[in-house]
C-alpha cells in the first residue's frame, strides 16, 4: 500500500473517531504526498463541514473535481457545502452535474 494509502486510512480512521484536527493533518498530508489523490480531498472536505468549515470543504472538493472530473460523488457532495450556505442555485447545479455522471 502506498505511504499516501496509508495516511488516508489513518485519517479516516481519526475521522471516524470524531478527531477532526488529526484528521485533517493525517488528510493534508497524503495529499501532500499524493497530489491528485481525490479520495483523500474528499475526506478533507468531509472533515471540514463537520468542523463548520464549509469555505474549506468547498475548496477541498473542488481538489477532488479537478483531481477525477467524472465523479459524481463528489458534485453531490459539493451540492451539500453549498446548499449549506444558501449558495441555492450553484448547489443545483452541482447536483445536476452529478446526475449526469451517474447516468452515464
Amino acid at each position: 500500500m502506498s505511504q499516501a494509502s496509508e495516511l488516508y486510512k489513518e485519517a479516516f480512521a481519526s475521522f471516524t473517531r470524531g478527531e477532526n484536527e488529526t484528521a485533517i493533518d493525517q488528510f493534508l498530508k497524503a495529499v501532500e504526498v499524493e497530489p491528485g489523490f481525490a479520495l483523500a480531498f474528499q475526506g478533507l472536505a468531509e472533515v471540514y463541514s463537520r468542523s463548520d468549515r464549509l469555505d474549506e470543504a468547498i475548496d477541498a472538493i473542488q481538489k477532488a473535481i479537478e483531481a477525477e472530473p467524472g465523479e459524481s460523488l463528489y458534485y453531490t457532495s459539493l451540492s451539500r457545502f453549498l446548499q449549506r450556505q444558501g449558495r441555492i442555485p450553484e448547489a443545483e447545479a452541482a447536483a445536476a452535474r452529478a446526475a449526469q455522471l451517474q447516468a452515464r
